[in-house]
């Protein structure tokens, strides 16, 4: 197992960029990294610089925020076995606590299932989604003209307000996540004519990823979700910041929305967020 450095890390950024999009999530957690964000991951590889496995993970378990309840691994592998020589590798993974690992190639998990069985480890596929990715501000299939309507401002963000709506949010260690997102990352939001609160939102996770994309039931339909994403992508864009998301499979409305604004999505992988040693779940 190879930590790696500041000047790999800086390589690893280039190199992984040929990997798009398996090694998209690894890709967006370096890129943050290498421009100095707050974070609590270390980078280790199979071997250096000729990887076949790496994977971001945390410095330290049991952070309060999000990522500390889930325990997450970014992972990119070039194989489903050299991923699974890797997870036996010692001080890879902490068999005694709960790990998320994400953007687990779907076609690499059985490593992931073998890896779990062989120590008694119950495990379950979380979730599994879509990856799309916009890397030319030409792909966007959105037109100024298309903002019909008036009176939109784009105000501070209010991490409480984005805590309550959100599918992992409700509580003080999602609330910390949330405020770490607003506070080191972009984000926009879209407050109505005479509102005091914003209606719509989109923020950028730690790994690079446009997210917790919502808008408030009464105030859908009027186009803010395709306002908001096409903002950010262009200034993104133009600071030469990845531009992707992750989608759930059974999620048609996201689906459809960013098909519509020239993401594209590479139809021969998924990802898979795979639960090891949950202690909720039985084996």
């Amino acid at each position: 197992m190879i930590v790696l450095g500041t000047e790999d890390l800086t390589q690893a950024e280039s190199v992984l960029k040929q990997f798009f999009p398996e090694s998209i999530k690894v890709y967006g957690c370096i890129f943050n990294i290498n421009r100095g964000k707050p974070h609590n991951l270390q980078v280790i590889a199979d071997q250096w610089p000729d990887f076949t496995v790496i994977i971001c993970k945390p410095k330290v378990e049991g952070t309060k925020d999000r990522e500390g309840d889930f325990n997450i691994y970014s992972i990119y592998s070039k194989s489903k076995a050299s991923l699974r020589n890797f997870l036996d590798t010692p001080g890879v993974i902490n068999t005694d606590s709960f790990t998320l690992l994400a953007v687990l190639d779907i076609r690499h998990s059985e490593a992931a299932q073998e890896f779990a069985d062989q120590h008694g480890l119950p495990w379950k596929v979380q979730v599994v989604m879509n990856v799309f990715l916009l890397q030319d501000k030409n792909q966007l299939q959105f037109k100024d003209s298309d903002l019909s309507w008036a009176g939109v401002r784009c105000p501070p963000l209010s991490a409480d307000l984005v805590n309550s709506t959100w599918k992992y949010g409700g509580d003080s260690n999602s609330y910390n996540s949330v405020l770490n997102y607003i506070s080191h990352n972009p984000s926009l939001c879209v407050m109505e004519e005479g509102g005091t609160e914003p209606v719509s939102w989109l923020l950028v996770y730690q790994h690079a990823a446009l997210g917790l994309l919502y808008t408030l039931p009464q105030h859908r339909g009027k186009g803010y979700s395709k306002f908001l994403v096409c903002m950010m992508a262009r200034t993104l864009l133009e600071r030469g910041h990845p531009v992707y998301c992750f989608v759930e499979e059974e999620n048609d409305t996201s689906f459809k929305l960013f098909t519509s604004l020239g993401f594209q999505r590479s139809p021969h992988y998924r990802a898979v967020w795979f639960e090891l040693n949950n202690p909720q779940v039985k084996t």
